[in-house]
């Protein structure tokens, strides 16, 4: 008997599509950088004989979706999920799919760290986006809510915003010819749409290194929870010397000291503290009267990037 495959694209927009019997986007979608890790999970899918589940959560929502969920039944039916479709499968078929995903052609992509370099803080700017020879300095809230902005453009045909940040204003476009660009009062940086994908893991990646420089420079001695409370105290205290007599100014203290102790306390992997670190950053600039919001962004970027 001849088995059918799901087919496998890379398309324009630089992410991957897979599906069968689809019209236009209807179908699952993926980072190009993911491909590998869907791959292996379609492979460890096709090796268990018994009744399975696993749940892949994207790094992005392109496709409209977070995850794609792998499920083996106990009669044997292997399906995937995501981005609102379902295929039901054979084990031949996601064997096959697995081997696509592995040896996808390769395309003009530049490594994250080739986009967005680490550095060491300097007036608050720690984190560098770098792109045909143009270069922006951010600060860690700044390079937060870019990342959010980017990330929130993947799904568009065009987007458009400023983040404004006290004086300073930070732009982020994506055009209808799929080219984005990153801007400062000065600078422009341009990316195609083969290397979204890169600059956002880039500015993922550039943020939770120096959030764990921090963590690490707290220590894991006997003093090292002394060290945690008493930053949580200090963040606690500027936040309310900022707020002053702001009505929201006990909530907001509140959501920025349970936030503090989550992505500089024990017991958080690094990627969890670097989503509620940006999460942190997305309540500000969404949730508080912009009076505030300089202020206590840079408080937070000084908190966990230093000076």
């Amino acid at each position: 008997m001849v088995i059918g495959e799901m087919y496998v694209k890379i398309r324009t927009d630089g992410a991957v599509g897979i599906g069968r019997g689809t019209d236009g986007a209807a179908e699952i979608t993926l980072g190009y950088g993911e491909a590998h890790m869907i791959a292996a999970a379609l492979t460890k899918l096709a090796q268990t004989a018994r009744s399975y589940k696993q749940t892949y959560h994207k790094t992005t929502d392109v496709g409209g979706g977070n995850k794609i969920d792998f499920e083996r039944s106990e009669e044997g039916t292997i399906s995937i999920a995501g981005d609102r479709q379902t295929y039901v499968c054979t084990e031949a078929e996601i064997r096959e799919l697995a081997e696509k995903l592995t040896h996808l052609p390769p395309v003009e992509v530049a490594p994250a760290s080739d986009y967005v370099k680490k550095t060491k803080p300097k007036q608050g700017y720690c984190i560098v986006v770098m792109n045909g020879g143009q270069t922006i300095n951010l600060k860690l809230a700044e390079a937060a809510l870019m990342k959010t902005a980017v990330q929130g453009s993947l799904d568009s045909r065009f987007f458009d915003e400023k983040i404004a940040i006290g004086d300073r204003e930070l732009t982020v476009n994506r055009s209808s010819d799929l080219k984005w660009q990153l801007g400062d009062a000065s600078t422009i940086v341009k990316f195609t749409a083969y290397e979204v994908e890169a600059l956002i893991a880039g500015l993922h990646n550039g943020i939770l290194d120096v959030i764990m420089d921090m963590v690490k420079a707290l220590g894991s001695d006997d003093l090292a929870d002394i060290r945690v409370k008493s930053q949580i105290q200090r963040v606690e205290q500027e936040a309310e010397k900022i707020l002053g007599e702001y009505k929201k100014a006990k909530s907001v203290t509140r959501e920025i000291s349970k936030s503090a102790r989550r992505i500089i306390g024990t017991g958080e992997d690094a990627d969890a503290r670097t989503n509620r670190f940006i999460e942190l950053c997305r309540y500000v600039q969404s949730k508080v009267d912009p009076t505030y919001q300089e202020s206590l962004l840079n408080l937070i970027s000084e908190t966990f990037a230093g000076k």
